[in-house]
């Protein structure tokens, strides 16, 4: 087959155009500020947030209780208060594979396992490795059976199955903060330095991580949590008040809101969960409230 140059340059022109696509910045439109539940007691510096097309998870932490809502084409229900005695200090949330919650409480550095109700079921108890009395969490992501926990005690991430057996762990690098990690569908793993906004990462088979970007400062101020989502990376500036977007490469795609107190503007944010039909809710936690947005193209 003749190839001709008129060829080369349409198909040249489809691969500029679907790099563009996907390169595209998402933009986030303001839908609604929740501050309270059915009761109307108010939340109280929410930090973390979980949610799917049906449920939301508020960790409101400074009233020591989870808020759960119930979604049905997008509306959102009353907040429902569940408190433990198990979980005192609610901080990151993530939904598991079967609709449970898994919460990080940031006092006692346990991470609680419950029902889709917000039943208590148990404590992810470290196990397989020596030293597992000394991990203390700082964040973890769940991906199908699997949970990865960042050890920020240990400077390592642990990889744990079902049972809570660590399968395998790597080492972070020996400086920076890392303050989260998050796995994409191809089951990399990223981790992210909040004091260097540096990126690093690490394919299903690696045993070590690599750097990806090595420092962002110019682009954020301290990247406090990290989602990945449909080939994208999603990192919450908590200190300088906005969501960035990046490539799963490190490429920069965009940033989103700016600090302030009206509606769509953020102070302090925390946690940021997206759902499969194109939201995105967003821990704001010195605004005492959840941010609902819709993702825009």
């Amino acid at each position: 087959m003749t190839v001709t140059r008129a060829s080369l340059m349409v198909s040249l022109a489809v691969l500029l155009a679907a790099g563009t696509a996907r390169a595209e910045p998402v933009g986030f439109m303001f839908e609604q500020a929740i501050y309270q539940d059915a009761k109307e007691a108010p939340l109280k510096r929410p930090e973390g947030v979980a949610c799917s097309d049906t449920v939301l998870w508020v960790a409101d932490t400074g009233n020591q209780r989870l808020v759960s809502f119930s979604r049905t084409s997008g509306r959102l229900s009353l907040g429902t208060e569940v408190k433990l005695t198990q979980l005192t200090y609610p901080t990151r949330l993530q939904l598991d594979s079967k609709g449970g919650l898994v919460a990080l409480d940031g006092k006692t550095h346990k991470i609680i396992r419950m029902d889709a109700k917000g039943v208590y079921v148990g404590t992810v108890e470290v196990k397989g490795v020596a030293n597992a009395s000394s991990v203390v969490p700082g964040s973890f992501k769940i991906d199908g059976d699997t949970l990865y926990l960042l050890d920020i005690a240990g400077r390592r991430v642990l990889v744990l199955d079902a049972t809570g057996t660590v399968s395998r762990q790597l080492e972070l690098p020996k400086t920076g903060e890392f303050t989260d990690i998050a796995v994409d569908l191809a089951g990399t793993l990223y981790a992210v330095d909040g004091v260097n906004a540096a990126l690093w990462s690490a394919d299903k088979n690696a045993t070590a991580f690599t750097v990806v970007v090595k420092g962002m400062k110019d682009k954020m101020n301290f990247p406090a949590s990290m989602v990945a989502s449909k080939g994208k990376l999603f990192l919450v500036d908590q200190y300088g008040n906005g969501v960035v977007t990046l490539g799963i490469d490190g490429s920069y795609q965009g940033r989103q809101l700016t600090m302030g107190w009206t509606d769509g503007t953020i102070y302090y944010p925390t946690q940021l969960c997206l759902t499969e039909d194109g939201s995105a809710f967003l821990a704001d936690r010195y605004n005492n409230r959840v941010q609902a947005f819709s993702l825009t193209r």
